[in-house]
């Protein structure tokens, strides 16, 4: 067997400030290897060795050279297709289920034991009997035993607490025509093409996870609050007259169901209006499969979603293993930093468990999407790879302004064509369906509970915004371009917005020291909204919590509340409407 060779294609990517990525399989993985190196130039050193891998007890035998002693930050390693080799001359497999499935834990073991790295396997793709047949070789492969040793690994990985990349099951979704060659096991250029896609986003998802540092959780406690407080009476007193005294038209509380009826058609007309001339959505929804991972418990998938405008919204969907009947899901959205692999990143969201696990443990199926400019999307505004963050920004919101739309009209239409896909899936209750995130995410969430009433329930963490007191606080910087809609406050503050929610459930749960969500305007949220929602009897749908002495940050408490409310208002077989 050859010597680890470095498959990068470039400089940058060979320099040792990048993190390293161990490739290890068979002739499959020699086939995508150097594809995966040059779709994460710049991103990470790729390092795969020069020749076949061959099986399990190859693998094994080299690990020290292939593996341990480039101290790796992530091993995507495989084996299989040669262990499932049938000899025509006993009718032996090379090694038998059980000594495969021996080899693959101590593979697990050692490389935990010597390295820190995050291990993914990759099962073994497909073959087709009759064309491998048809090679006239002194062994046979068949489907069946593939499926068969894909079976013992994933028994052995979820055991491990290893995701099993699921190679085998993306080339089925795709079709093998045109992936696989001739001879029905290796791949044309296509399908090496289609495996690297899979393969770099498995790699880069665990690259995200491992390096992902969490923002600084902001003071808090009375020494804060005083701080807190002084600023915004120094702000306060430097706010012109003309934007502090800004006449904004009262909210009319209806006085009961039969009002709220007459007045709700003209107020979702306003909301609609002020996100701009907004494409038809695609229908039915156009999707690609880019990834897919089975993990103890759950299975990833990386999906494309095309929003028929500019481009694709970038997902992953986490669905439960062993689903019986359709279940209740969760739309979660992310703030403005980083992007929808938060998701599934620990120490995140108010508690130590990944949020995503949180929730497929509890029984639901969770969808997070991109936003523009964030995650898989970033780069692929109007400049492409020349912008990115604020710039790509800016360039998006002129860009769709000039279209007749604005920027956070498209960010609610892309997550409605997430939406749209959710409820294509077979394993949702369409019914039952919840939408959540923090910051930037939370406003996401009730914005699209607001035109769209899919959704069943609803919870805003960390930014429940009444613009008219952003203005009187001199906070309107602390909000991004993205944030902002037409003609609004021509008609009437957040409070119509949120009022759309009403009477489906709803929780605010935001921190007195958020200056982007000042405490003043929350206090006349809650008595307007809440009045609408006492309108139509369902008082006890609308809760607004604001703790004393917290920030701009995702408490344990606010993900136990969160958490309750979704439990009590998606779990009944009747959910509420």
């Amino acid at each position: 067997m050859g010597a680890p060779v470095m498959t990068s294609r470039s400089a940058e990517a060979d320099s040792p400030e990048l993190p390293k990525v161990i490739l290890v399989g068979d002739s499959i993985c020699m086939g995508y290897a150097p594809l995966v190196a040059a779709r994460l130039a710049g991103t990470a050193t790729v390092v795969s060795a020069a020749e076949n891998g061959g099986d399990s007890a190859n693998v094994l035998r080299h690990l020290e050279e292939w593996v341990l002693r480039e101290r790796p930050d992530i091993v995507h390693f495989n084996a299989g297709l040669h262990d499932l080799k049938v000899s025509k001359e006993d009718g032996r497999h090379q090694v038998p289920p059980d000594g495969y499935a021996a080899n693959l834990r101590e593979i697990v073991t050692r490389i935990r034991g010597d390295t820190s790295a995050a291990l993914v396997f990759a099962n073994t793709t497909p073959v087709v009997d009759e064309r491998h047949a048809a090679r006239g070789a002194g062994f046979d492969r068949f489907a069946d035993d593939v499926r068969r040793y894909n079976t013992v690994a994933l028994g052995v990985m979820r055991a491990a607490g290893v995701p099993a990349h699921d190679l085998h099951g993306i080339v089925e979704h795709a079709g093998s025509a045109g992936l696989l060659a001739a001879d029905g096991t290796h791949y044309t250029p296509e399908g090496n093409e289609r495996l690297a896609e899979a393969v770099a986003d498995c790699v880069l998802r665990q690259l995200i996870i491992r390096r992902y540092r969490p923002l600084a959780v902001p003071a808090a406690g009375p020494e804060a609050a005083a701080a807190y407080q002084s600023d915004e009476a120094r702000r306060d007193a430097v706010v012109p007259a003309a934007y502090r005294d800004v006449s904004v038209p009262a909210f009319p509380v209806p006085e009961g169901s039969a009002a709220w009826e007459r007045q709700r058609p003209g107020v979702l007309q306003t909301v609609v209006r002020s996100l701009g001339d907004l494409p038809a959505r695609p229908a039915p929804p156009r999707t690609r499969l880019v990834s897919r991972e089975l993990r103890p418990g759950y299975t990833l998938e990386r999906v494309a979603l095309d929003n028929g405008v500019d481009g694709e919204v970038s997902a992953l969907l986490l669905v439960p293993e062993g689903l019986q009947r359709p279940a209740p899901a969760i739309v979660w959205l992310h703030s403005s930093t980083p992007d929808k692999t938060q998701i599934v990143v620990p120490n995140t969201n108010g508690g130590a468990e990944a949020l995503g696990e949180v929730f497929v443990r509890a029984g639901y199926v969770v969808l997070s999407p991109d936003a523009y400019w964030h995650g898989d999307r970033a780069g692929t505004g109007p400049a492409g790879a020349l912008e990115s963050g604020r710039d790509e920004q800016s360039s998006l919101f002129k860009f769709h302004l000039w279209f007749g739309r604005t920027l956070w009209g498209m960010f609610v239409r892309d997550d409605q064509v997430a939406l749209d896909y959710l409820c294509s899936r077979p394993e949702v209750d369409v019914a039952r369906i919840g939408a959540t995130g923090m910051s930037m995410g939370s406003t996401r969430a009730w914005w699209l509970a607001a035109v769209d009433e899919r959704v069943a329930a609803t919870v805003g963490v960390a930014c429940l915004t009444r613009y008219q007191d952003l203005l009187r606080h001199g906070q309107l910087r602390a909000h991004g371009l993205y944030y902002f809609v037409h003609g609004l406050l021509q008609h009437f503050d957040t409070e119509g917005v949120l009022a759309l929610v009403a009477p489906r459930p709803f929780l605010a749960l935001t921190g007195e020291l958020d200056a982007g969500s000042p405490a003043d305007g929350i206090r006349a949220l809650e008595a307007r909204v809440g009045g609408v929602y006492a309108a139509l009897g369902a008082a006890e749908r609308f809760e607004s919590v604001l703790y004393p002495e917290t920030g701009h940050t995702y408490t344990p408490e606010m993900r136990t509340a969160m958490l309750a409310w979704f439990e009590r208002w998606l779990r009944p077989s009747r959910p509420a409407r």
